[in-house]
């Protein structure tokens, strides 16, 4: 396993998620409305259409993940990682990466210090779960420490491992 190469690689799948995820919800937050805390969902003017939760899912699945799986995955083919368990550490640290830097870039350094104002739902300003305390302790910490880290990173790092093991069946 290449170290330099999983941390800068991580960097980059990091940023990817980040820039893409801030540039939709600046361009209109209510396309994110699956990733705020259920309050401010739950006490929204209008609640989200099908069409809005239907972009969401497709974005996320194809637009987010599935470029990032394909891209880490042939990176560690390209990079000599060899063995499902070496890739599946390669892709877990990566993973990883990519959910904390989503915590602290865009939970707490834009959402909570930055452009908080940017990313209000119309019809949801001013609500408490938008606070630092409730938005951490109701939404942020719980999605990032026990969702990302013990279902989704272990989950996308094995997936990413299968593809790189195929790739490196077929080169």
């Amino acid at each position: 396993m290449n170290w330099t190469r999983t941390i800068f690689d991580g960097f980059a799948m990091a940023a990817y998620f980040n820039f893409f995820a801030a540039a939709l919800a600046l361009y209109n937050p209510r396309l994110m409305f699956p990733s705020y805390p259920p309050a401010i969902i739950k006490d929204a003017p209008e609640p989200p259409t099908k069409a809005e939760n239907r972009f969401y899912w497709l974005w996320i699945c194809f637009g987010e993940l599935l470029p990032l799986l394909i891209y880490g995955a042939i990176s560690m083919a390209e990079g000599g990682t060899q063995g499902f368990w070496q890739m599946a550490l390669t892709g877990y640290i990566q993973w990883m990466m990519v959910n904390l830097c989503d915590l602290f870039f865009l939970d707490i350094f834009l959402i909570q210090k930055r452009a908080k104002h940017c990313f209000v739902i119309p019809g949801t300003e001013g609500h408490p779960g938008y606070g630092f305390k409730a938005w951490m302790k109701n939404y942020a910490l719980p999605e990032h420490l026990l969702q990302w880290s013990l279902i989704l990173c272990p989950l996308m790092a094995a997936v990413q491992a299968g593809l790189g093991l195929i790739m490196n069946t077929l080169w």
